[in-house]
């Protein structure tokens, strides 16, 4: 008996040393793969249905709200499962008043860390004006209001998700350097699904599959998407790590907000040229995030770095006493 009572001293331990899997994170991919699947099969029956209410809807169309809905279910009861559906674990802790004021600063500074890399694009003459659009008063109000109104609610809708229900999920497991991998490696592999157009006008129950493979097809030839692909796993780094460092999601929501309303500007107003001696530089996905946009985001995430750790050892020297140096 001692000896079992010793082994059992010695066992428990290591079984508490075993890493833990993240579980909620794990099932998300699951989610994602059924509703794939499960959206292949019911696409074409769906499409009949809302074909007879509407008989202009897109069988592709139909297919991505049933995508849509499936999807949302299972982060649902994902969230539900995983105690994932409370402010705190969302991202949204802070006072409202605190994290709108968190929020438009880092819209602002959004906005002012894309400044510098648009410069770039329009110094290589990567980007050329419209020459159909008059550049007046109104185009750049309206111009203006539907950027910032697109980068709001791609943000909002992305970094609740990633940034807040995600990263909170891999966090409490594996902590924040885990969480800022694993979500920003699916940030980017998520934005190259479901981009699919299914041809024709005669379709069949084989169509909910061609859907999928088209779905898919983009992750297919990775080769064609690495510039894309990477670019998207930088911002998500950099998303991850502000997430990660303020504990809440005002700034990493701010941030994307500021980064896409200054993006939606710049393709709504100019086009790629692809002309240009450096247009591999841009990207081969939706010619603009490719290679210049990944290495100013890693310029960013870099910048970041240097100045948390600077902004922490300065706190930290000043909650000793050490006077500053001059």
């Amino acid at each position: 008996m001692a000896r079992l009572a010793g082994a059992g001293y010695c066992i428990a331990p290591r079984l508490r040393t075993v890493p833990k899997v993240m579980r909620a994170f794990l099932w998300i991919i699951a989610v994602t793969v059924v509703t794939l699947l499960v959206t292949s099969l019911v696409a074409y029956p769906a499409y009949l249905l809302a074909h007879d209410i509407n008989a202009s809807w897109k069988f592709h169309r139909v297919a991505s709200r049933i995508a849509m809905l499936i999807a949302l279910v299972g982060v649902i009861a994902v969230a539900r499962r995983y105690r994932l559906g409370n402010r705190k674990a969302l991202g949204f802790s802070l006072p409202v008043g605190e994290y709108l004021r968190t929020a438009s600063a880092c819209f602002l500074a959004g906005v002012a860390t894309m400044l510098p890399m648009l410069g770039l694009m329009f110094a290589a003459h990567l980007r050329l004006a419209q020459q159909d659009v008059a550049f007046d008063a109104a185009f750049l109000a309206r111009l203006a209001l539907q950027s910032v109104a697109g980068g709001i609610a791609v943000a909002l809708i992305e970094e609740t998700f990633f940034r807040g229900f995600l990263h909170t999920a891999v966090e409490r497991e594996r902590g924040p350097a885990t969480a800022v991998v694993a979500v920003s490696l699916l940030f980017g592999v998520l934005h190259f699904i479901g981009k699919a157009r299914v041809p024709g006008t005669e379709f069949e129950w084989s169509s909910g599959f061609v859907w999928l493979g088209e779905s898919l097809r983009l992750l297919a030839h990775p080769a064609a998407i690495l510039d894309s692909f990477l670019a998207y796993v930088a911002v998500g780094a950099v998303l991850g790590m502000v997430r990660a460092w303020m504990g809440h999601t005002a700034g990493c929501i701010g941030l994307h907000a500021g980064w896409v309303a200054a993006m939606l500007v710049v393709r709504e107003s100019t086009f790629a040229n692809t002309a240009a001696p450096l247009a591999f530089l841009q990207g081969s996905f939706d010619g603009f995030v490719g290679w210049l946009v990944c290495g100013w985001t890693i310029v960013i995430g870099l910048a970041f770095l240097a100045l948390k750790r600077r902004g922490l050892a300065f706190a930290h020297a000043t909650a000793q006493g050490i006077p500053r140096a001059s």
